[in-house]
């Protein structure tokens, strides 16, 4: 491969992966002066025993970990054992020796993917867990996977983290991939760090008065 070639496939990919995520940042609602999260990636490499997607770092470090209309939640990395609460991290060996752990929406998945493989990246307001299942895949490879509290049991999607979030605002999926349908369709999105969240609770302000009130379903 001649340099230029390897320019051009390097670009192709950047393409690839700032594309959704420019396409999410034009869609949420966001603070002013909101900005991303500063992380020190081979440290929370060294700490959590696994690389990450290139995704999921543009999407900290431009939007940071937080929540979408306090509906869905995108965890920071772990850099810290004391900052192990809601952070990314493999799944318990507790929920690991449930059975319905281990159930799938498609019976051939089983046959494909293991939950033991399977990395925490955030939760929703309806109890749904959302993962990566990483296995043998380099980790930009690694599919999204849905244990839905409605179906009990897991779905995959073969989209980056950032692609999810972003056809789940526009309801590009055949079905809502999420038990609390609120997000799906959902215009103008607010979008809340939780380090924003922190400091907002602090001086005494309510999240909740962040863009747009947020209107309950029916």
């Amino acid at each position: 491969m001649t340099p230029d070639q390897l320019g051009e496939m390097v670009a192709a990919n950047d393409a690839k992966i700032e594309g959704p995520l420019s396409e999410l940042l034009g869609l949420v609602v966001r603070k002013e002066d909101s900005a991303g999260d500063v992380v020190d990636w081979g440290r929370a490499r060294a700490v959590n025993g696994h690389q990450f997607p290139v995704d999921y770092m543009n999407f900290i470090e431009r939007l940071g970990g937080g929540s979408f209309e306090e509906s869905l939640n995108v965890r920071p990395p772990l850099v810290a054992a004391s900052d192990a609460e809601h952070r990314i991290r493999a799944i318990s060996p507790e929920s690991l020796a449930a059975p319905l752990t281990h159930r799938w929406t498609d019976p051939d998945a089983a046959a494909i993917y293991r939950v033991e493989d399977m990395v925490i990246w955030g939760e929703t307001a309806g109890a749904d867990t959302l993962c990566w299942i990483t296995g043998d895949a380099a980790p930009d490879a690694w599919p999204v996977a849905v244990y839905s509290r409605n179906d009990l049991a897991w779905t995959v999607y073969h989209c980056t983290l950032t692609e999810f979030i972003l056809r789940t605002l526009r309801a590009e999926f055949d079905v809502c991939p999420l038990s609390d349908a609120y997000l799906f369709g959902l215009e103008s999105p607010r979008l809340l760090s939780a380090r924003e969240e922190a400091e907002m609770m602090n001086q005494g302000s309510d999240p909740k008065d962040v863009g747009h009130p947020k209107v309950p379903s029916a």
